[in-house]
């Protein structure tokens, strides 16, 4: 929860940086890219240095990494230093995300999908709260104190781990023999075509979530207050429906349920992109946030169900490596498409990669 309002804060305060560091959308999408990007370079090290050491050893060590990667945004002087932090922030979040999925997947049997759910929730409740940090960061004195309680909570999240963990710091050389996970995962049809619907699902996620407050003010007219309360509303109906969906996929399917998002998602984002009266922006949003946010955790269950179970930390960490690269790509596309176009041309791009998880997942067998 504290990660994803760290990471989040950054959308809805991304009006205050453009204007502070006097920066375009096409270098601020490129800043939001380099942190997912050096995030999904961490993830196949930290996920597999986490199957060789421990959990623990890796959990806390990410939390260190944010918590020094935050300090650094919120204190950036120029552009440079700020990119800087963001990339450090990128490698904490490759570190911390898929030891923490492998954690939870060990930990529960039948029940999985809900499991996911949960930890779903929490992100969306991160995600929602870093609306609030924002507006009231911004209202108070600076988007720069938006991070003080993120790098406080992390600190006592870190060291609640470290106290409470039953499991010991193990400290060792770590051979991360890549190719033989490569094989794993490519030499399957079935988990080529999953990774790639994951890959279209997060660029999407990275695309249109990192820029909405901005296109609401700058694109479609709203103002501050309803531009982050839509980015809000996003992440409360994901707390809502997640740990509900991951439930729905353990007893009729991860696949069938994760099917229908992509539909749900690729409706509210046309009626999002199209209309012009504030309800149906809302209902497009509304519908939007459903299809987003019900693919997590059932495709999440369906994927790592399929990963070998003793490699799975690093397996899951090479498959979030691939789909979070890809997704990284987002922010950039957006901000280049609305700097040369506008806004409205890029999200409605979006609705293209959609349409394509949806004819994907009814593939994947």
């Amino acid at each position: 929860m504290t990660l994803l309002a760290g990471q989040l804060v950054i959308s809805p305060a991304l009006p205050a940086i453009i204007e502070e560091f006097d920066i375009a959308p096409t270098a601020a999408g490129a800043g939001l890219t380099l942190m997912w990007s050096c995030g999904a370079l961490a993830m196949y090290p930290g996920g597999r240095s986490s199957d060789i050491l421990s959990r623990k050893t890796v959990l806390v060590a990410s939390i260190a990494v944010l918590v020094v990667g935050f300090l650094v945004v919120a204190s950036a002087p120029t552009v440079p230093v700020f990119f800087a932090g963001l990339a450090v922030v990128g490698c904490g979040v490759g570190l911390y995300e898929p030891t923490n999925m492998a954690l939870v997947f060990e930990s529960f049997a039948d029940r999985r999908g809900r499991a996911l759910g949960v930890v779903a929730a929490s992100y969306s409740l991160g995600s929602a709260l870093a609306g609030g940090l924002a507006g009231l960061a911004l209202a108070l004195a600076s988007w720069r104190v938006a991070f003080l309680p993120v790098t406080g909570g992390l600190a006592v999240v870190g060291g609640l781990l470290h106290r409470w963990h039953g499991e010991s710091y193990v400290l060792s050389p770590v051979a991360l023999d890549a190719r033989r996970t490569v094989r794993r995962l490519f030499s399957s049809p079935q988990l080529r075509r999953v990774l790639g619907l994951f890959c279209l699902y997060m660029f999407v996620w990275q695309a249109a979530v990192s820029f909405l407050p901005t296109y609401l003010r700058v694109g479609k007219g709203y103002g501050p207050v309803p531009a982050t309360g839509a980015f809000v509303t996003i992440f409360l109906i994901g707390l809502a429906i997640s740990p509900r969906v991951g439930e729905l996929g353990d007893r009729f399917g991860h696949r069938r349920i994760g099917g229908i998002a992509p539909v749900i998602g690729a409706t509210g984002l046309s009626l999002f992109v199209l209309a012009g009266h504030p309800i149906a922006v809302g209902a497009g949003i509304v519908l939007f946030a459903v299809g987003l946010m019900s693919f997590w955790p059932v495709m999440n269950a369906y994927l790592m169900a399929r990963l070998a179970s003793d490699s799975l930390g690093g397996d899951y960490g090479l498959s979030r490596a691939v789909f979070f690269g890809v997704g990284s790509l987002g922010p950039l596309y957006t901000g280049f498409v609305a700097e040369y176009a506008n806004y409205r041309a890029a999200y409605a791009g979006l609705i293209g990669c959609f349409l394509a998880s949806a004819v994907l997942v009814r593939r994947i067998g």
